[in-house]
C-alpha cells in the first residue's frame, strides 16, 4: 500500500518536472530566435528605393547652319539643294525636327517628344534662311530655329536694302511672318556682340570687373530681347553663344535673364533629362560644313560622341 503511494507520487512529480523542462526549453528557443532576428541588419529586408527610380532621358542632336547660297560652298555655307537633301535625310533616318521650346516643355513635364528628336538651328539671321529654308521645310513638314544677331537686322531695316538672299539679314516684319508660319522659332544671339573685338563674342575682357561685365552683357542681351518684342514674336528662351564662346560667369548671367537653354558650338550629341533643367545649360551642336556630304552629316548626328 505504502509502495503504491510512493510510485503514484513519483509519477506525478516526474510529469510535472517534464512539463517544466518543456516550458523552459520552449521559452529559451523563442528568446534565441528573437535575438537572431534582431541581429539581422534591417537593410537585408528593404528595397533600395533609388534602384527603383528611373529618370527619363533622351538623346538630342542639334545641327547648326549659317548661310544658304547657291553660288558657293564653305565651312558655314550650304546650297539650297544640300539643305533639301539634309532635311529629306533627317526624315528618312527617323529624325523628327522639334523646336527648342518643345524640348524645354518636355524637361518641365508639360509635353511629350518623338522617339528620335532633332533641333535644326540657323545662326546670325541671314535672309536666305527663310527665303530658301521655309519653302523646303513647308514642303517636307520640317521646322527650325533662327538665332539672329539683331543689330544685323536693325542695319538691314535702316538701310532699306532687304530681301536679297546673297547678303541681307531678316527684318522685323519677316521675323513676324516666319513665326506666324509655324515653321520658325527664334533664339537670341546677342544684339551687337557677334564680333571679334573689343571682346571675342561675349567673353570677358582682361581686367574687367564683375559689375562691368554683368552690366555690359545684360544691356546688350536685353536690347536684343526688346527687338524680338518689337518684331511681334515670343521673347526667346534659348541663347546661342556667338562663336560658341562662353565664360565661367556667362551661364549664370544668362540664366538670371530668363534663358532656359544655352547653345554652344561644341560638337556632341546631347543627353537631356526630364526634370533636370541643368541638362539644357550646355547643349552641343554639329556645324553643317558645306564641304561634307549629307551622309557624313547623318553619321555624325547618329554616331557622334554622346555627352551624358
Amino acid at each position: 500500500m505504502f509502495m503504491n503511494l510512493v510510485k503514484t507520487l513519483a509519477t506525478k512529480y516526474f510529469i510535472l518536472l517534464l512539463s517544466f523542462v518543456l516550458v523552459v526549453s520552449t521559452l529559451l528557443v523563442a528568446m534565441i530566435f528573437s535575438s537572431t532576428l534582431q541581429s539581422v541588419p534591417r537593410k537585408s529586408f528593404a528595397f533600395k528605393s533609388q534602384n527603383l527610380e528611373v529618370q527619363e532621358e533622351i538623346r538630342l542632336p542639334i545641327i547648326m547652319y549659317h548661310n544658304i547660297l547657291n553660288s558657293r560652298k564653305g565651312k558655314y555655307v550650304v546650297s539650297e539643294q544640300q539643305l533639301e537633301d539634309d532635311f529629306s535625310a533627317f526624315l528618312k533616318h527617323g529624325f523628327t525636327p522639334v523646336f527648342m521650346s518643345d524640348v524645354i516643355d518636355w524637361v518641365d513635364g508639360k509635353t511629350t517628344l518623338p522617339t528620335k528628336p532633332i533641333v535644326i538651328t540657323f545662326d546670325d539671321g541671314h535672309y536666305n534662311n527663310i527665303h530658301y529654308g521655309i519653302p523646303i521645310a513647308k514642303r517636307l513638314g520640317v521646322k527650325f530655329m533662327i538665332n539672329p544677331v539683331t543689330s544685323f537686322s536693325e542695319f538691314t531695316v535702316r538701310s532699306e536694302d532687304h530681301s536679297n538672299p546673297n547678303y541681307s539679314h531678316i527684318t522685323w516684319d519677316q521675323m513676324r511672318e516666319a513665326h506666324e508660319s509655324g515653321i520658325v522659332e527664334f533664339g537670341n544671339h546677342t544684339h551687337r556682340m557677334h564680333k571679334f573685338k573689343p571682346r571675342f563674342g561675349i567673353m570677358r575682357q582682361g581686367g574687367e570687373s564683375d559689375a562691368t561685365y554683368t552690366k555690359t552683357l545684360t544691356e546688350d542681351i536685353n536690347e536684343s530681347q526688346d527687338n524680338f518684342t518689337r518684331a511681334g514674336v515670343p521673347v526667346p528662351q534659348t541663347f546661342a553663344y556667338p562663336f560658341g564662346k562662353y565664360s565661367k560667369e556667362s551661364k549664370q548671367i544668362l540664366l538670371d535673364l530668363g534663358f532656359r537653354a544655352l547653345l554652344t558650338c561644341d560638337e556632341w550629341i546631347n543627353t537631356v533629362r526630364k526634370g533636370d533643367e541643368t541638362s539644357l545649360h550646355k547643349l552641343g551642336r554639329f556645324n553643317r560644313d558645306g564641304h561634307l556630304s549629307t551622309a557624313e552629316i547623318i553619321n555624325r548626328l547618329e554616331n557622334g560622341k554622346v555627352k551624358t
